[in-house]
């Protein structure tokens, strides 16, 4: 099992009740870091998800047939959210008439990410970057695949991301 620490980016491998001891220990700091306003997502991201999924929880939610978003797309992206490091800017939540819940992080028309989370777990991409595309899945586990991660970083510049804790 690989873990991806919030802080520096280095994976660490541990299997026993010490290892997991620790793993919980740190989502518990992580998650107390996270509903610090300082350095955690706005509770604003998380409302907005929950407004999202509330509305279109029945089947034709948009007029056009839409799937209905389940309880687990809700619960799966909830933990994606918690996995963001804790100095990303939070996304956009939509929903998508598949069902599934997209995030979505735009800095302008040319510099902009979607990731549609699937009730699996499973990540769909897809990015515009100057003249560049790029798509593609990434499985989730615990943490954000580090792909995502620099898709992210790509939309916003360098400073923008590390300002954004700073200046609330």
């Amino acid at each position: 099992m690989t873990r991806t620490s919030i802080f520096t980016g280095l994976s660490t491998v541990g299997l026993s009740d010490t290892a997991r001891s620790l793993e919980q220990a740190t989502h518990d700091q992580r998650r107390r870091l996270r509903e610090s306003r300082t350095l955690g997502l706005d509770a604003d991201v998380f409302e907005e998800l929950a407004t999202v999924a509330r509305d279109c929880r029945e089947p034709d939610w948009d007029g056009y047939g839409a799937a209905p978003v389940s309880q687990e797309t809700l619960r799966t992206t909830d933990r994606r959210l918690e996995s963001l490091p804790l100095c990303f800017p939070p996304p956009s939540i939509g929903a998508e008439p598949d069902g599934h819940l997209a995030l979505e992080w735009h800095h302008s028309r040319r510099r902009t990410l979607s990731v549609s989370v699937s009730p699996l777990g499973d990540l769909h991409y897809a990015g515009l970057f100057g003249p560049n595309r790029v798509h593609g899945t990434e499985v989730f586990f615990d943490e954000l695949p580090e792909s995502i991660a620099m898709l992210i970083r790509r939309v916003y510049p360098i400073a923008r991301i590390s300002q954004r804790r700073t200046i609330q």
